[in-house]
Parts: structure tokens; C-alpha cells; sequence
């Protein structure tokens, strides 16, 4: 990545944004590793005038000292220089982008259902419920302490709960309004917190991590296989994947199935809506597949019921009801391939 998005900063942002680059080699190369360049971090934040957000200590920051940046709209160079023309409004270069050109758009139209881990938000009980069925699947796979890289984490559906456990996260995302509000939920917690405004094949160069989260991403992504191989360079040794991704059949029956879809049920199923969506869903066959040079523990059908074909059905239910639900409708050989998601733990092979 160069410097050309240096020119549309201010003076003072240019200055600001100098010395931190400075201070990440010198971290660097001093063995400190709190800091490496090119890194799209907070330390490189600006207000939306352009003068410098300046965060206080080193990335990745204390969540105790973000409150005061909370609801901030702040600005970051992006990894992905792809990103900046989406962000203002502009078109997609290939078809899986056009799924950040329909955020674009939802923000604009629908934020309290983008933002739902706000407590007034429409949506906040579902989805935390939702992140709960992962959590209970994934928790135990966590490290107890450490650094996680949270690959699309949004608005900090993860990440959250991840700080809440003390952890430090580096929290990708190409989407930045969403890493807006991922500021602001952390902000107060325990743990550490860094973001980095950019897509999964081009991660920031950060510290080696003990784990990986790509929750419903790689079925988002235009080339899943180089994103795993970019993932694979920041994990340290005995680190664990934790993933998931799109289901082949369960989607079409769920509550926010897409209007004009219904060819992609019957071809390949890949969704694509112009300027809304891009999904590539997966057989288990196609995730075993993706996974091939990698150590699976176990691949898991889940969300018959949160996102799912079943959730009307299901009514309101809490996470021991959801767990009984949705090993039932695992187990029925007429709804076993009618859940919404694949869920995963996968490892780099060990090094001999």
C-alpha cells in the first residue's frame, strides 16, 4: 500500500499520520511490536476535518480509553484502496462488492437494523441470541488470553464479546460506518481494541494472533481461498480458525430471503442482486473442499432456527430452547439440510 491517500489529508493530519508511521517502525524494529506500518490503525485516525484523533498509548488500544472517541465519524486510509469510492457512493468493481454498496445504501435507510447491538435497536435480542448460538458452539476454542483477529466483524457482533473476556482484538471490516460503531460498543470494556479499515486479501500486517473469527464472510468474499491463505500468515503457532458461511438451501425460506433469488436455488447458488448482495453458498462438500490444506475439527450444520428457514416458526425461544431446536431439526432427516449456516473450527497443519 503507498501514501497517495495522503494528499486529501490536512496539514496537521499529514503530520500526525508521518509521526505514527515513524513510532510503528521504530516499535517494530525495536522489538516492542505494539505498532507496525501500514497497519490502517486507529493511530492513524482523523476527525471528519482532518485533524488527528489521537488516541492515547499504543494500538492495540485500552477500550477504557475510547469513550471519549465514541460516535465519532472518524476517517482511516483504507487497506483496499477499492474501498474509499464505495464508501462516498460510487459503483462496485466486481459483483462481491456490491455487497458494501447495498450497506452503503442501508445505512442510509435502515441504520437500526445495521447497528443492533444498540439495546433500542429492532433487532438487538435476536441477534445477540444469534451470536450467543455461535458463542456456544465456539467459545470453548477461544484462548483464555491473547490477541484474535476478528475477520468482518461489523459493528462488533463478536468483538464484543470478545473484549468482554479481556482479549485483544484487531477487528477488520471494509465496511466503515460499521467500524464506527464498533468504537463506540467497545468503548468502556475490558480488553484491547484495534481497527483496520479493509477487506480479507488485503489484512493488515499485525502482530501473529492465537485465533481467527470469519464469521459469515467468506461467502461474501470474491476469492475465499486467497483470504485463507492471508489468514493463515498472521496466525501464530497453534492458532485456531472459527469460522462460518452461507448454507446452500436453508437461505431461500428465511425471513430475509431476496426478492428475485429464486434462480439461484435451482442453478448454483450464488445470489446476486445488483447493488444489494453477492452470496456464494456452500455445500458441506465445497467447505471441505475450501479447507483442504487445513486441519478441520469439526464441521457443524447450525441456524435452522436464528436467520433461518424455522425462526417464524420457532417464535420467541431463549438459547436452551434454541440449542434443543436446533439439534431436533439437525437430526430429522426432512429438515437436516434446511439451516441457514455452516459452522467450523479448522487449524494450520503443525509444522514438522
Amino acid at each position: 500500500m503507498g501514501l497517495s491517500w495522503l494528499s486529501d489529508a490536512g496539514e496537521s493530519s499529514r503530520a500526525h499520520i508521518s509521526c505514527a508511521l515513524k513510532e510503528g517502525l521504530s516499535s517494530c524494529l525495536s522489538g516492542r511490536g505494539a505498532f507496525y506500518p501500514w497497519a490502517m490503525s486507529l493511530a492513524l485516525a482523523t476527525h471528519p476535518d482532518g485533524t488527528p484523533l489521537k488516541v492515547p498509548g499504543s494500538p492495540p488500544f485500552r477500550c477504557k480509553d475510547l469513550s471519549k472517541f465514541a460516535g465519532v465519524s472518524f476517517r482511516l486510509p483504507p487497506g483496499d484502496s477499492r474501498l474509499a469510492d464505495i464508501h462516498t457512493g460510487g459503483s462496485a468493481p466486481c459483483p462481491p462488492m456490491e455487497n458494501l454498496v447495498g450497506m452503503v445504501q442501508a445505512w442510509d435507510r435502515d441504520a437500526e437494523w445495521l447497528d443492533f447491538l444498540d439495546p433500542q435497536a429492532p433487532n438487538h435480542l435476536s441477534s445477540l441470541l444469534e451470536r450467543d448460538l455461535y458463542l456456544h458452539h465456539l467459545a470453548p476454542y477461544l484462548p483464555a488470553t491473547g490477541r484474535v483477529l476478528d475477520l468482518g466483524g461489523g459493528v462488533g457482533r463478536m468483538t464484543t464479546a470478545l473484549l468482554d473476556r479481556g482479549l485483544e482484538v484487531e477487528l477488520v471490516d471494509p465496511d466503515l460506518r460499521s467500524l464506527w460503531r464498533a468504537v463506540q460498543h467497545a468503548a468502556g470494556r475490558a480488553g484491547r481494541l484495534d481497527v483496520h479499515w479493509s477487506t480479507g486479501e488485503a489484512l493488515p500486517k499485525i502482530k501473529e494472533v492465537d485465533a481467527v473469527l470469519a464469521i459469515e464472510v467468506l461467502c461474501y468474499a470474491e476469492n475465499p481461498a486467497r483470504i485463507l491463505k492471508e489468514i493463515r500468515t498472521r496466525m501464530a503457532e497453534g492458532a485456531v480458525l472459527l469460522l462460518s458461511v452461507e448454507a446452500r438451501w436453508g437461505w431461500a425460506t428465511s425471513l430475509d430471503v431476496a426478492p428475485g433469488s429464486l434462480g439461484a436455488l435451482l442453478s448454483d447458488g450464488v445470489v446476486h442482486i445488483p447493488e444489494d448482495r453477492w452470496v456464494r453458498t456452500f455445500e458441506e462438500s465445497d467447505l471441505r473442499d475450501l479447507l483442504k490444506d487445513w486441519e478441520i475439527d469439526w464441521i457443524r450444520p447450525t441456524h435452522f432456527v436464528p436467520s433461518g428457514p424455522f425462526e417464524a416458526a420457532a417464535g420467541p425461544v431463549d438459547l436452551e430452547g434454541l440449542l434443543n431446536l436446533e439439534g431436533s431439526l439437525a437430526e430429522n432427516p426432512h429438515t437436516a439440510h434446511l439451516h441457514r449456516a455452516w459452522t467450523a473450527v479448522a487449524r494450520v497443519p503443525s509444522r514438522r
